[in-house]
């Protein structure tokens, strides 16, 4: 009995293709949850949030460059969360995706403590 010598080939490259597609389906790299079903999430650091997103234009310890300086600066809270949430001039706006109402709460009260 002669046998194909391309179909265990064949069978190979299905399986192969087919664990790629389920893999990049399903999530190679999905987060673990937390008991209760709920997503894992970090804890809110402002100062790394401020050093990803604000001190490219307002200067590496937020003493204002291109941007206004951050740091201890002398505007209202709420003036503040309105900006960073609304935009202003060439500034682009932070919605709740980016940062959430807490999270601005809190980036807010440590840029108003001078980003210590």
């Amino acid at each position: 009995m002669n046998r194909n010598p391309v179909i265990p080939f064949i069978l190979i490259l299905l399986l192969g293709v087919g664990l790629i597609f389920f893999m990049s389906a399903h999530g190679a790299n999905k987060e673990d949850e937390k008991e209760g079903g709920g997503a894992k999430t970090e804890k809110f650091d402002a100062a790394t949030f401020a050093k990803d997103n604000c001190t490219s234009c307002h200067g590496q310890n937020l003493e204002g460059g291109m941007g206004p300086k951050l740091a201890g600066n002398s505007k209202k809270p709420d003036e503040m969360k309105k900006i960073i949430r609304d935009g202003k001039g060439s500034m682009p706006a932070h919605d709740e995706a980016t940062i959430s109402d807490k999270d601005l709460d809190t980036l807010v009260k440590y840029l108003k403590d001078g980003a210590k």
